[in-house]
């Protein structure tokens, strides 16, 4: 059998790009050729634009993707066609390893070196020396991008670099390269992409390609990940190399296994360039800040406050007077319209904080929306599928209004309190752990009792009810629907846009305006990392200025989420600035992709994907009909049969593979 990623890209990859290029009129007389792609500039750019198909294909910002399989939420159990669970549940293997993820994206990589190779033996004069040039650089990004997702799943992964004949012998495939080697190969290409391709940021039909600062900022991550533990000197299996084949420089080692502290400073300097290049390019980048939403909002006819027919914040304000409890509200309420607007808006709109972004819409939308809001002309229920439900980990995580989780604020409600009745008047249901929480909380989790809208129910705040069974009252436990069941007590309203309105006529799923590019990376992220980088330099240095730096970069953050800020002192006690990080990046990255990849890297899975970890309140497992708040707000494990296995940080290759190539070894522990 012939090496099958091989075989994949050489013959089946190339027919798909034909097929894609919309040339086959060209020559109806004849069989579709190569010289056919490349007839003309539009042909040859349609192949290059289809060479980013797999960016869109595989992007993490999902609910239903391996990168879901985290402790932010859970789904339904009946949702089992998802890829999600079987990673969440331990039971992928190298037997049931779907084909999707190593096969389609070298096969991506081969319909790219395709694309690179015609563009060299053809070498059409109607391109000119600038268009070249920008097709290489595309193809270089395209390169480290894929190889980083692949690097990501699989870990150590063979480098493709150049295009693959069908006649190449076995000994010829290329097997696993040591992960430093694979980084290195990635910035590379990134650091020969970076000059010929584009500086800025515009509004056209560049929007979604790959960019001088998505280079600089992909190898920021890239380095990121390798100064982690994970591959700085943690990696839990010490005795993994390779058989046969030997990377250059390496041997047989895949893995580092000695801690390299020169790691975090080089990710460090990507970090910083990456920043310069994102915030001083044309069209620069910059965080979203309240000036910005309020004008979303506005040009929308959409309520701020909850005096204007807004959203229902149970946060007790304090001041001296009555107009200085007012401002705070106000201002309070504005920071959530905020981040509800990060999230769920794009360019156009004026967000100005996406590096790279792709063109695919998200099904947690819906996913996250309960099952009844509008009841439409014809008797039926307009709604979602009320089964993203994030967990009492991620709510815990959220932090009070006064910047802490809630378990270490002295000043928020106790613990053995946290699940009762906060008492607010006309709205009993809502519990003291849902009152007085940062911003973010507000903008991006719901809770019973909450509002959604401030539109959503034909021109009005809808009252989210988790606890009733029936259609007209709510969106509880009830035994005639079998898989849009309420899993934790939670949904989540991330990337989902205010101005989001159901009426007895329209279906809103299918507006443009309800779906929005994938934040692929964003700004947040690199001032996020930055902040990690020297946090982790200080941890094993004690150089103040790095504790300095981290903390100015992590204040960015909080700053503009309304959160207070960290000071050096928050840092000497239980919590280290590592922790106030990475619980920073829990937060503001919720259900952006990046959580799966924290976990592994900072080789902490066992704490946070064990069986039992996960849990919620009692909207489910009891499948009680319309509990009462008190059965309701009972802390239960979520169903399903979550663990965790250390061989889930790598996921298997298809044993195909490994029979086909004698390169290759597995993933430890499969």
């Amino acid at each position: 059998m012939k090496f099958g990623y091989i075989k994949t890209i050489a013959l089946a990859a190339s027919v798909a790009t034909l097929a894609s290029c919309d040339f086959l009129d060209v020559a109806p007389a004849k069989r579709a050729s190569l010289e056919d792609a490349m007839r003309d500039k539009a042909s040859t750019e349609a192949w290059l634009r289809g060479c980013y198909s797999q960016v869109a294909a595989k992007h993490p910002v999902t609910t239903t993707r391996y990168e879901a399989s985290t402790d932010e939420f859970v789904c339904p159990d009946k949702w089992s066609e998802q890829d999600r669970q079987v990673v969440a549940y331990c039971t992928v293997n190298a037997s049931n390893m779907p084909d999707s993820y190593f096969r389609h994206v070298y096969g991506e990589l081969g319909n790219l070196h395709l694309f690179e190779r015609e563009l060299e033996r053809q070498h059409p004069d109607f391109l000119t020396e600038d268009d070249y040039n920008k097709f290489y650089a595309h193809i270089a990004f395209l390169e480290a991008y894929y190889h980083f997702k692949l690097l990501n799943w699989f870990g150590p992964c063979p480098v493709m670099d150049h295009h693959y004949e069908t006649d190449i012998t076995p000994d010829q495939y290329p097997g696993r390269s040591h992960y430093d080697y694979v980084v290195d190969f990635i910035c590379q290409r990134l650091d020969d992409a970076y000059p010929n391709l584009q500086e800025g940021f515009a509004q056209d039909d560049t929007y979604g390609l790959g960019n001088k600062a998505a280079a600089l900022a992909l190898k920021s991550r890239a380095l990121l990940y390798a100064a982690s533990p994970l591959w700085n000197g943690e990696f839990p299996w010490p005795n993994w190399q390779n058989t046969n084949y030997e990377t250059p420089g390496y041997g047989k080692e895949l893995v580092s296994y000695t801690f390299d502290l020169q790691k975090w400073y080089r990710a460090k300097q990507a970090t910083i360039e990456a920043i310069e290049e994102a915030t001083n390019a044309v069209n620069g980048r910059k965080l979203m800040q309240i000036e910005d939403a309020l004008k979303m909002a506005q040009d929308r006819s959409v309520p701020i406050y909850e005096e204007d027919g807004g959203n229902y914040i149970p946060v007790d304000f304090q001041g001296e007077t009555d107009e200085e409890i007012a401002a705070k509200k106000k201002e309070f309420a504005e920071r959530v319209m905020l981040m509800r607007y990060v999230a769920a808006s794009d360019e156009p709109m004026g967000n100005k904080e996406y590096i790279f972004t792709c063109f695919d819409s998200n099904e947690s939308v819906r996913g996250g929306k309960p099952r009844n809001i509008v009841q439409n002309n014809s008797g039926g229920w307009e709604g979602g599928w009320s089964g993203v439900s994030p967990t009492l980990q991620m709510v815990e995580t959220f932090y009070t209004i006064n910047g802490k989780r809630p378990a270490d604020d002295p000043n928020f409600t106790p613990e053995s309190q946290w699940l009762k009745s906060a008492g607010r008047e006309g709205r009993p249901e809502i519990i003291n752990l849902n009152c007085n929480r940062e911003p973010r909380f507000y903008a991006w989790i719901s809770f019973d009792g909450c509002d959604l809208g401030p539109l959503l129910s034909d021109g009005k705040p809808f009252r989210l009810n988790l606890r009733a069974s029936k259609n007209e009252e709510g969106s509880g436990y009830n035994t005639s629907t079998a898989r849009d069941l309420n899993q934790t007590g939670y949904l989540t309203d991330k990337f989902f846009a205010p101005h989001t309105r159901f009426t007895r006529a329209s279906q809103p799923w299918s507006g443009t305006s309800y779906s929005f590019p994938a934040p692929l990376i964003r700004l947040t992220e690199l001032y996020l990392n930055l902040a990690e980088c020297c946090a982790e330099i200080y941890m094993h240095t004690g150089d103040e200025a790095e504790l300095t730096t981290a903390l100015q970069n992590l204040n960015l953050i909080r700053t503009r989420a309304g959160v207070p800020e960290v000071t050096r002192e928050d840092c000497m006690g239980d919590k280290t600035i590592r922790d106030w990080v990475r619980n920073e990046r829990a937060i503001e990255l919720f259900m952006e992709g990046h959580r799966y990849y924290d976990l592994r890297r900072w080789v902490v899975c066992d704490q946070y994907l064990g069986a039992g970890v996960r849990t919620g309140l009692d909207a489910f497992v009891s499948k009680r009909l319309d509990p009462t708040i008190e059965e309701f707000n009972q802390e239960v494990v979520v169903d399903g049969a979550y663990t965790w296995m250390n061989r889930m940080y790598l996921l298997p290759i298809r044993n195909q593979e490994l029979y086909s190539n004698p390169q290759m070894v597995q993933a430890p522990g499969y």
